[in-house]
């Protein structure tokens, strides 16, 4: 049923093993109906005509059905043109665009007329992607057009395995599956020579090599095994032809395998290797582990080398734009006149950058992929030279984005952000001569840079100091380096306003974010306008813009002293309200930080655009347009003066223009204005702004100064507010609770707050307050040093702050929901101390622990049980109490109506003063 299922609603495309079993079971369902004598059956009725075993039949037919249907009405998937470039190798001569299909042939015409005693390696060599795998596919189509059937080839992918092992495993099971078509004992010789070479490298023994194999195929050693199989080679007479590719994938140890594997291991009669591989590459990469002694190495695994040579970078360009055009981007006109244009200027890197056509291909799918994030306005050329550098070297996106302001600081000149020009050329003509000897340096000669012109590249000739600061290699440097100097030196003339140094360009370039809401430059510019209370700006805010503002904010710079002060008032218009348009208020602070040291480091010329006499206008504007204007929040001005405060080893007060007198002074009168606000209009619950900016204030005052006047806008309002807001849950749980630390901030200790909240008490007490004063009274015993189980039910305030806990936590189950607090009050010190004496789960069921505190020489004892254990669990307790009396010759009696163990003739007892939740006090029998 659930195959019908699929086949009729899913489209189901059965498998070769199901039509299969579905037509094997048809076939059995005829038999067992016609085609056997029935007497021998019995089928049990359904009705007078159908039988039971004829819903089998009609499940079949329908499956059979369903199942020509689909194969029939199967269609091609629609294929939409695809917008990236692969990098699949040449195939067909028609895309053979360097005409390798005559190198191809050239190569099989000598394969054909050659024959080896012995194994012969031809090497495919040039650089990375200059179509060596494109090569050996068209070797590959020769050999299949012309079918000589005295010629075997395979491919043999080493990169596909795991280890040197899995190499040599792999071979010789891939060759045996090819030999097997012509020759089964030789098939098997191969499986037995690739056993016995496992066991040689498995037990790093040579004397493997020359025993005897117990595998099923033969019992002689390695040794004999390769005599043999060379043997039977020389019977088939047939040529067989191996080729392996990317061998430049490989770690140095497969390398080395792949080598001794052509070159030792499988040295057989008429074999011939193709291998392609990046030559340099491997030798660097061998020669840097101290894998081999010298290049020569290498050359002598090889008889041959077919070189492919780099190729012409007029080739490559043409190529480029034409495959470009086969894109989505050849239907953007203008861009696509733009980049062919682009390419052929002096100062464009493609000659730098782009050597093969699998950089070719990389790069044309990049600009694809870019292309729709682009800002509106981007010089064609800058996007091209950065895109380069993204491709080639990704961590220094990440590095400028992170340093932009310190290595290509805004130049308030020029408007722009540019490379910081040295001060010191005397070692210039001595680094410039050093960038000759570099062939990085002479891929575009007609480009020509001054190296020592910059602070970022006049000690690019000192190769440590290159190599301390990264991993790359000092020719990918000096191209780094070459490469910023054209996208951010004096070089690059580009118009400003489409310059990759302007600004906003920098950052969607910097930032890789494809901004649903970009701003435009004019919406951008609007925001300044502070018309109306902000008018514009809080359209664009309330349009979703906030993130496009932040991350222009994040790069802007001005020289304009009104615009540059107007930027502060944007960011704090935003930090005012910063988490009704989702952001964290510290966030948008460290921005405004940022953007105040940047401008502190502006100079126009030689002097500084900000002095210590024009700073004071800062905190001026900052006071007039900020704090002085009801529109913004008390508690975003107080939190405000704090941060600086929490700064002032970044950004010295004297950098906003002010003192810290004046800021002590400000804030002070802030907070004073705050509870003149709040005066009878207190807060919501689960608001909390009036304790941070109490910690706020704190940054400049003591306590002495702030307490008092605190303590007297409680005493003048409600304290329910308060005290719900005092009360505070353990992690994890809504029903351990305690007073909070603030509450001892603020009056000084736990003991005082309480006695604030007695004193506060007016008659007739709200059952709320009458609750919480037995909470206060009953934490008091523990002298306030951790949680107790409390459940309020008449405080509705705090059960709304907990049910906020439990929602947000997602608490479907509290952990502390099953554990009951019993509190004892002793008489005396003996009795107490026998409230604690040999207390364990053995001796009372569902014990959890106890904790006794000494609060004035009043003696209580907390303990915590599990609740599903209470009915045995305290008269276990009581009755444990009365045994160790009785040890110690007291006796005593157990009242049940007092809940208390009392001493004979005597009125000093242990009695149960609480029970939390209170839900089982009534439940409690001590008998």
């Amino acid at each position: 049923m659930y195959i019908l299922y699929k086949i009729a609603l899913k489209k189901y495309q059965p498998s070769i093993f199901l039509i299969h079993s579905l037509v094997v079971s048809s076939l059995i369902y005829v038999v067992l109906k016609w085609g056997i004598d029935k007497d021998g059956w019995y089928f049990i009725l359904f009705s007078s005509k159908l039988f039971y075993v004829d819903f089998l039949g009609v499940l079949l037919v329908l499956s059979i059905i369903l199942t020509v249907i689909n194969l029939l009405s199967k269609k091609e998937l629609e294929r939409k043109p695809n917008p990236f470039i692969s990098d699949d190798p040449v195939l067909l001569k028609g895309d053979d665009k360097l005409n390798y299909h005559k190198r191809a042939a050239k190569i099989v015409e000598y394969l054909e007329r050659s024959n080896f005693k012995n194994s012969f390696t031809i090497g495919i060599v040039g650089p990375w992607g200059n179509g060596k795998s494109s090569l050996i596919s068209l070797i590959e189509e020769k050999l299949e057009e012309k079918s000589n059937e005295h010629t075997i080839h395979l491919k043999f992918l080493p990169y596909l395995n795991h280890s040197e092992t899995d190499i040599i495993s792999e071979f010789f099971k891939q060759l045996s599956t090819e030999i097997n078509k012509y020759s089964g004992r030789l098939s098997n010789q191969f499986l037995s020579y690739s056993d016995k070479l496992l066991k040689l490298y498995k037990n790093k023994s040579i004397s493997e090599f020359f025993k005897p194999n117990s595998s099923l195929f033969s019992d002689s050693s390695s040794y004999d095994t390769y005599k043999k199989i060379n043997d039977t080679l020389n019977q088939l007479d047939k040529k067989y032809i191996v080729f392996i590719d990317d061998l430049d994938r490989l770690s140095n140890n497969e390398v080395l395998q792949v080598l001794k594997l052509v070159r030792n291991t499988a040295n057989f009669k008429n074999f011939i290797f193709l291998i392609a591989l990046d030559k340099d590459y491997v030798l660097e990469s061998l020669l840097v582990k101290n894998d081999i002694a010298d290049h020569t190495f290498v050359d002598k695994f090889f008889q041959l080398e077919v070189y492919l040579p780099e190729i012409e970078k007029s080739q490559l360009k043409t190529d480029f734009i034409g495959l470009l055009k086969q894109t989505d981007l050849g239907f953007e006109r203008e861009f696509f006149r733009n980049v062919e244009a682009c390419i052929f200027k002096e100062d464009n890197l493609f000659d730098d950058y782009i050597s093969n056509y699998r950089g070719v291909k990389r790069l044309v799918n990049q600009l694809v992929f870019d292309f729709k994030s682009l800002p509106d306005e981007l010089d064609t050329n800058d996007f091209l030279n950065f895109t380069y550098l993204k491709m080639t070297f990704p961590y220094a996106i990440k590095f400028l984005n992170n340093n932009w302001s310190t290595i290509i600081p805004y130049n308030p000149e020029t408007n722009l952000c540019e490379l910081v020009e040295t001060e010191n050329d005397s070692d210039k003509s001595d680094a410039f001569k050093e960038m000759r000897r570099y062939r990085v340096f002479h891929l575009n000669q007609k480009l020509n840079i001054d190296f020592s012109k910059y602070e970022i590249s006049k000690d690019i000739d000192k190769e440590t100091k290159i190599n301390e600061t990264n991993n790359l290699t000092k020719q990918q440097n000096i191209l780094l380096i070459k490469t910023l100097i054209v996208l951010f030196g004096k070089e690059n003339i580009t118009d400003s306003h489409t310059s990759i140094k302007f600004e906003n360009n920098l950052r969607k370039l910097l930032q890789q974010k494809i901004q649903e809401k970009d701003l435009s430059e004019v919406k951008f510019k609007s925001i300044f306008n502070f018309h109306n209370d902000f008018e514009n700006l809080n359209k664009l805010l309330n349009e979703g813009h906030t993130n496009s503002i932040l991350n222009r904010l994040a790069y802007f710079n001005t020289i304009d002293k009104d615009e540059a002060l107007k930027a502060i008032i944007i960011l704090l218009y935003i930090f005012n309200d910063a988490e009704f348009y989702s952001f964290n208020s510290t966030s948008v602070w460290n921005m405004l930080s940022e953007y105040i040291v940047r401008q502190l480091k502006l100079k126009i010329g030689n002097n500084d655009f900000w002095t210590d006499n024009n700073k004071p206008n800062i905190w001026k504007y900052i006071v007039s347009e900020f704090i002085d204007k009801d529109n913004f929040k008390l508690k975003s001005k107080i939190q405000f003066l704090a941060l600086i405060s929490e700064s002032r080893i970044r950004l010295d007060f004297s950098d906003w223009g002010t003192t810290e007198d004046d800021l002590k002074d400000l804030s002070l009168s802030l907070y004073k204005k705050l509870l003149d606000d709040k005066q009878n209009n207190l807060w919501d619950i689960h608001d909390y702004s009036f304790y941070h900016a109490y910690h706020d204030v704190r940054k400049f005052h003591t306590a002495d100064k702030i307490n008092p006047i605190t303590i007297d806008f409680w005493s003048k309002n409600d304290i329910t507010l308060l005290c719900a807001q005092m009360t505070q849950n353990d992690a994890w749980t809504t029903k351990m609770l305690k007073t909070s630390d603030y509450a001892a901030q603020l009056f000084e200790s736990k003991y005082k707050y309480k006695q604030f909240i007695n004193k506060k008490l007016t008659n007739p007490i709200t059952s709320e307050l009458k609750e919480y004063v037995q909470f206060l009274e009953l934490e008091s015993y523990t002298d306030f040093s951790r949680y107790i189980r409390f459940e309020f039910l008449s405080f509705n305030l705090i059960k709304q702050k907990l049910q906020r806990v439990i929602d947000f936590n997602n608490l479907a189950q509290d952990e502390a929901e099953t554990i009951i607090e019993i509190v004892l009050k002793s008489d005396n010190k003996d009795l107490w101390n026998i409230t604690y004496t040999d207390m364990n789960t053995d001796v009372i069921s569902g014990f959890i622990e106890l904790r006794r505190y000494n609060i004035g020489g009043t003696l209580f004892t907390f303990i915590r049980l599990q609740s599903g254990n209470y009915h045995k669990s305290i008269p276990e307790m009581f009755q444990h109490y009365k045994e160790m009396l009785s040890n110690n010759n007291i006796n005593s009696k157990i009242d049940s109506e007092q809940k208390s163990i009392t001493v004979d003739d005597s009125d000093e007892s242990i009695k149960i003063i609480s029970v939390q939740p209170t839900s089982y006090d009534s439940k409690i029998k001590l008998r």
